[in-house]
């Protein structure tokens, strides 16, 4: 499962950079994505440039989505939080990024084909790991006990 998922993520990775007006559309895979809004919003350490984003699959709305660039003042410090939206066979990663001179915003998007399944299949390995104690014929040296050597004195 999990070589299965690594293959997959390497093959059917989708990767979009680009800048996008306030309203517009753009695709990404099979989904069209929609910035509706950008705001400042003040957080408790941080003051933050906040998307509203909404992703669509024919025509119908999967998720809506809150990226943000932070800005931490006493660090002097900025970050990204991407917004992520989880299925059992995707996920969908939206980054908001600078305000561009000619308008709009820089916008990365992704979709990480089964993801998830990297964690399942590490869960397995975890599970047979586990399993696999409980059966005393795998132990290594289950109940042996270790024979007497003899000294030989040195001459």
């Amino acid at each position: 499962i999990t070589l299965f998922a690594v293959a997959a993520m390497n093959a059917w990775k989708v990767e979009d950079i680009r800048i996008v007006q306030l309203g517009d559309s753009f695709p990404l895979g099979k989904y069209e994505v929609t910035l509706n809004a950008v705001n400042e919003v003040q957080g408790p350490n941080y003051t933050a440039t906040r998307a509203d984003m909404t992703v669509r699959r024919g025509g119908t709305e999967v998720a809506r989505l809150f990226p943000e660039k932070r800005f931490y003042p006493v660090a002097q410090m900025p970050t990204t939080e991407a917004a992520i939206n989880f299925a059992f066979t995707r996920d969908i990663y939206l980054v908001i990024g600078d305000a561009q001179s000619g308008g709009g915003w820089a916008v990365r998007s992704y979709i990480e084909p089964f993801a998830n399944w990297l964690w399942g299949g590490a869960g397995l390995m975890a599970l047979g790991g586990v399993i696999s104690l409980t059966d005393r014929r795998y132990r290594v040296a289950a109940g042996a006990r270790r024979a007497r050597v003899a000294g030989v004195p040195a001459e």
